[in-house]
């Protein structure tokens, strides 16, 4: 794991679904864009994204694209395992090998796959962040929940801009 010193009081940590509908991705990008733009604006310079498909790829492209107008913002990709992305569909392979090789630093958690080693990234994420973004659609048996759920017990802010988009 790289040894980088994060300043929790300005990380946001993402997380969110997977799958997102095709009518909702315009929308959600654009609030996406507008709120960490925002959340940049409020001091938040570090930004830290769990590498799945979905809801994380689309974050940190767009944390990616503010760093062309903002330098000073960090993308910080916290994975599980090394090699986790080998398993995604080759469109988002190829999104993540990019992100991951523009990201400020990549974050590998384990050498391997192991039971809970997502947990154990989410928990990374969260112990590292003061604000949370989320895409979570309340469905309490999915990673995404595991984190929201944590993030409440740790009394960490959360912006969710599921219920802001089309179910």
């Amino acid at each position: 794991m790289d040894n980088i010193h994060i300043n929790k009081s300005k990380t946001i940590a993402f997380t969110g679904h997977r799958h997102i509908n095709g009518d909702n991705i315009a929308p959600l990008r654009e609030e996406l864009t507008h709120t960490i733009h925002q959340q940049y604006l409020n001091g938040y310079t570090t930004y830290i994204v769990g590498g799945a498909v979905g809801f994380d790829l689309l974050a940190a492209e767009i944390v990616l694209e503010l760093q062309q107008e903002f330098t000073d913002i960090q993308l910080l990709c916290a994975v599980p395992y090394a090699g986790h992305h080998i398993y995604f569909r080759n469109e988002s392979m190829q999104r993540y090998i990019h992100i991951a090789d523009k990201a400020t630093a990549n974050i590998i958690l384990s050498t391997h796959y192991y039971d809970d080693c997502s947990l154990r990234r989410n928990d990374y994420m969260i112990e590292h962040c003061s604000l949370l973004i989320a895409y979570y659609g309340q469905s309490s048996r999915s990673g995404t929940g595991y984190t929201v759920r944590r993030a409440e017990a740790n009394n960490i802010p959360i912006i969710n801009l599921y219920k802001q988009s089309k179910p």
